[in-house]
Parts: structure tokens; C-alpha cells; sequence
């Protein structure tokens, strides 16, 4: 496990920096203009199709399954499984985006509630040309899922970097060559489209096939394992995947406030989703294939102590991040976006957002923990309750603060702070409750060290940064913005970890057999 978490560490670093450099290049060639709200408003169809059912459902419910059918030797009833679910996936699919193809104008009415009649004539040809590029996310989610029950992450981890690079190939490429036209920035939706056929698709299929991929397609909707996966798959539609569109609900509120308000949430989230990515998401999906074969296993004492151990080097690693990039924020929003058309305000809004984003970053990584956890037992009644009832808890947070406080952008990202703290008290309450434990005295503890050396890596961050700042602006410069990170994030980190040592964190022996284990991984494979 703490191999497979290292690598995908890694793999999902180099994805969030592409990301990051996509993102700089579209701040610096559009900044925040009605064509960037547009460009946003595109994925929201696309992307509540893809948290819906690929991002949180299909590869996580199919996981478990494939893994109990495998670990038991059952590998035929695990390909007839993988051969079900594929059709039913590619038919639902294909059905999907051919209904949002006919009724985007509708769609993209009804989820940017603001937007005048010009808004929305340019928003829906974008959304209809990345439209399709679902059905490859779709695919490539039960894809992914197979790699990942048999213990492979690497190429999976790769998608989302082959995605950006596609991106960043429309917006250097594509958008030149759509420039005499009237909206350019078209281009970017044709690279996205590429870069979900070739890194989540294509690229997906390649190891699978290694494997021994039996695909025969079948509608078999009856057979035991695909029973198993609609059984939780169903429940997890309206429960625990609907949370993941906190963004999308953010940004319809958005859409009633000032142009550009869009823009600023959605790359205030891109940068709080970075730390997310590299830890929360990467120990989630590395955790799960353990925790299901412990699970399928009957060894519950492994299983607790595992998803102890997971919660524990989460928060041991993203409380300091949190901290970090509210601290940072504006320096750190200043070295990537403040470029060409993205102005100093620009980056002030940006910045007062992600301070209110930066406060979930602990919270949304150890959710990813939990939410594996009820995966792993193929439990999806429990999680069904919290997650419809945050889901609508958070709607009405998003209504009353656009219509009742007047705070904007500021209180939509809060509202998904607060929103996201609620549903995982909720969720840890609900899965200690159903493996009657989950070692509480050790995750307290830790807690309480993470917190105490939380608070002295903010006091020596805050010192260093106002020395800098003093002398050198963020927003003077991308050197002075870049020296404002370096300096006081290295000496902030390097005193959480000399506290850490000092008071002996366990925590801090696991993160370092993490980095030793994926270390010896890479040497082998250079010498052998």
C-alpha cells in the first residue's frame, strides 16, 4: 500500500502541475472575462455526468466486486462482470450525451441561472463539442477500476495528465488556429476532447489488455456481480458521489453574481484541489484494493487498522497544506495566474476565495479515507443517508449566502468548508459505528500532535512571510510571488517536521517509510 500511495503521489503531482500550467496559459491568454465564465460553464454538464456515475460510482462500486471475484479465483465471473458493466456503461453513456446534445441550451440555462441570452449563445457550442469526451471518462473510469483491483496504478494515474496535456495542446495550438473565427476559445474543448479519448481511453485499454481482458458484450443486467454493483451503485448516485459537485453547485450560484466570478472560484478550487489530488486522492484510490481484500477476507482487525493508519498520515500530511495555501494564498495565485490579461484585482478575489477553500483541504483529503472504507465493505446504504442530506444542506448554504448575506464568492467557498467538516464528522461517526471501532485513542492523539505542530509551522510561516513582504510584493513580480512561496512554505515545513521528530510523531516514520518504499521501487526498476 504504502508503495502504491507513493506512486501515485507522484503520478498525481505531475498531473496537478500540468494542470496548473494549463490553467496559467488560459488565465494569461483570456484572464477573467465572459469567455472564461463560458469556457467553465461548458464542463458543467459534462462534468456532473462524470461525477454522477465515473468519478465516484462505477470504478469505486466495481472495484470491491472484481477484487472479492479475483481473490476467490473466480476470474471468469470477474471478466462477465467487467463485460456488463462495460455495455451497460457505454449505452448509458452514448445515451447521455446524445440527450444533452439535443437539449444543451436547456441544460445550460438551467445550470447558470444568471447568464443573459449572449452568455449562454456561446457557452453551449463549447459544451456540445467536449460533450462526447464522456463517454472516454465513462469507459475509462471501469478501465482504471480493474487496473486498480489488481493492484496497478501507474498508468491509471497517467489519465489525468495525458487530459492536460490535451488542454494545454488546444489552447497553444487549436486556439491560434481558430483565431480568425469568432470564439477561439473553442480550441480548448477540441484538446479536452483529445486528451479524454487518448489518456482515458486509449491509454487505459492497453494494460488491461495485458491482463487478459475477456470482453464479450452483454446485457446480462441479472448476473451476481453486476447486481452487486447496481445494488450500491444506485444509492451512491444520490448519496456519496453527489457531494463531488460542490463546485458545480458553487458555480451556478455564481453565475448570478459579477462576470468573472465564475472564473475566480473555479481556479480557486484547481489550486485547492493540488494538495487533494496528491495526498487525499492518491492514498484513497491506493487504500481501496487493501481495504477490499481485507474486507472480502473477514479480517477485520486489518481493516481497522489500515483505514486508522490511512486517516492518521492523511491529516498528518494536509493539515499543514490547509495551512500553508491560507497563509499563501495571494502569493500563490499571484505565480500562477498574475500573467497578461489576469490583473492584480483579478488575483485579490482569487486569493480571498481560496483562503475559504484552503480550510477544506484536510477535510476533503481525509473524506477520500472514509468514503473507501464504506467501498471496501460494499456498503452503500450507510453513506446514502449523510451524503443526500449534505447535498441539500449545502444548496440552501449556497441560496442563503448569494441571496441573504451578499458575501459572493468568498461565502459560496466557505459554504463548501463548512458543508464538507459536517459530512465527514458524519461519515466517521457512521463507518466507527460499522466496524465498531476505529482504534479512536491512537487518531486523538495524533490529532492533537498534528495540531500542535500545525500551530507552530503557521507562527514561523507568518513571521517569515511578513519579512518578505516588507521588501518584495507577490503581486510585483512572478519572482518576488515565487520567493514569498519558497521561503517562509521551506522554513514553515522544515519546523512542522523537526516538531514532528521532536515529539516523536508515529505519523512521521510512516510518511518516511512511504518515501523509502517508493524510493527502493524506482531503484529497482532503473537497475534491473
Amino acid at each position: 500500500m504504502a508503495r502504491a500511495a507513493g506512486m501515485m503521489f507522484v503520478a498525481t503531482l505531475i498531473s496537478r502541475l500540468l494542470g496548473m500550467a494549463r490553467d496559467t496559459i488560459i488565465a494569461a491568454k483570456f484572464g477573467a472575462t465572459i469567455e472564461t465564465d463560458a469556457y467553465i460553464a461548458a464542463f458543467k454538464i459534462p462534468d456532473t455526468l462524470y461525477y454522477l456515475i465515473a468519478g465516484g460510482a462505477l470504478s469505486s462500486t466495481f472495484v470491491p466486486v472484481f477484487s472479492e471475484y479475483w481473490h476467490h479465483g473466480k476470474v471468469k465471473s470477474a471478466w462477465k462482470t467487467f463485460s456488463i458493466v462495460g455495455t451497460v456503461t457505454f449505452l448509458v453513456g452514448v445515451g447521455f450525451v446524445v440527450l444533452a446534445e439535443i437539449f444543451t441550451p436547456q441544460f445550460v440555462r438551467l445550470l447558470n441561472p444568471g447568464y443573459s441570452a449572449a452568455k449562454i449563445a456561446l457557452t453551449v457550442p463549447l459544451t456540445r463539442i467536449v460533450l462526447p469526451a464522456q463517454v472516454f471518462f465513462l469507459l475509462g473510469g471501469l478501465l482504471m477500476g480493474t487496473q486498480n483491483a489488481r493492484g496497478m496504478f501507474k498508468t491509471a494515474a497517467l489519465a489525468p495528465s495525458i487530459y492536460n496535456i490535451g488542454i494545454i495542446v488546444g489552447a497553444l495550438v487549436f486556439v491560434p488556429l481558430l483565431s480568425h473565427t469568432a470564439h477561439p476559445i473553442a480550441g480548448l474543448m477540441w484538446g479536452a476532447l483529445l486528451g479524454a479519448f487518448i489518456g482515458n481511453f486509449l491509454f487505459q485499454l492497453i494494460p488491461v489488455m495485458r491482463l487478459g481482458l475477456h470482453f464479450r458484450p452483454s446485457l446480462q443486467v441479472g448476473h451476481p456481480g453486476a447486481i452487486k454493483i447496481w445494488k450500491m451503485m444506485l444509492p451512491i448516485l444520490l448519496g456519496v458521489s453527489l457531494p463531488n459537485v460542490d463546485q458545480i453547485i458553487n458555480s451556478l450560484f455564481a453565475s448570478n453574481l459579477s462576470t468573472g466570478s465564475q472564473t475566480y472560484l473555479q481556479y480557486a478550487n484547481r489550486i485547492m484541489l493540488i494538495p487533494i489530488g496528491i495526498f487525499g486522492q492518491a492514498m484513497g484510490i491506493a487504500i481501496l484494493p487493501t481495504m477490499a481484500a481485507m474486507a472480502a477476507a473477514k479480517q477485520k482487525r486489518a481493516f481497522k487498522r489500515t483505514t486508522n493508519s490511512g486517516l492518521r498520515i492523511i491529516l498528518f500530511l494536509t493539515v499543514p497544506a490547509s495551512a500553508l495555501f491560507y497563509l499563501l494564498s495571494v502569493s500563490v495565485v499571484a505565480l500562477l495566474y498574475h500573467h497578461h490579461k489576469f490583473t492584480g484585482p483579478d488575483v485579490l478575489a482569487t486569493a480571498a476565495a481560496l483562503r475559504m477553500y484552503a480550510l477544506g483541504i484536510c477535510v476533503w483529503s481525509a473524506q477520500a479515507i472514509l468514503t473507501r472504507g464504506f467501498y471496501a465493505l460494499q456498503d452503500s446504504r450507510t453513506p446514502v443517508i449523510s451524503g443526500t442530506i449534505m447535498t441539500v444542506v449545502f444548496f440552501g448554504m449556497n441560496w442563503f449566502v448569494v441571496h441573504k448575506t451578499g458575501s459572493g464568492i468568498n461565502g459560496l467557498a466557505l459554504s463548501t468548508t463548512i458543508a464538507a467538516t459536517m459530512h465527514l464528522i458524519i461519515m466517521f461517526i457512521l463507518l466507527r459505528r460499522r466496524t465498531k471501532g476505529l482504534q479512536d485513542v491512537l487518531l486523538t492523539a495524533s490529532i492533537i500532535r498534528i495540531a500542535f505542530a500545525t500551530t507552530i509551522l503557521c507562527l514561523v510561516t507568518a513571521m517569515t512571510e511578513n519579512i518578505l513582504q516588507s521588501r518584495f510584493q507577490p503581486l510585483a513580480s512572478t519572482w518576488s510571488a515565487l520567493l514569498n512561496i519558497v521561503a517562509p512554505g521551506f522554513i514553515g515545513i522544515a519546523a512542522y517536521w523537526v516538531v514532528s521528530h521532536i515529539i516523536r510523531a508515529p505519523e512521521l516514520a510512516s510518511v518516511k517509510g512511504m518515501l523509502k518504499a517508493m524510493f527502493a521501487r524506482f531503484t529497482r526498476r532503473e537497475t534491473g
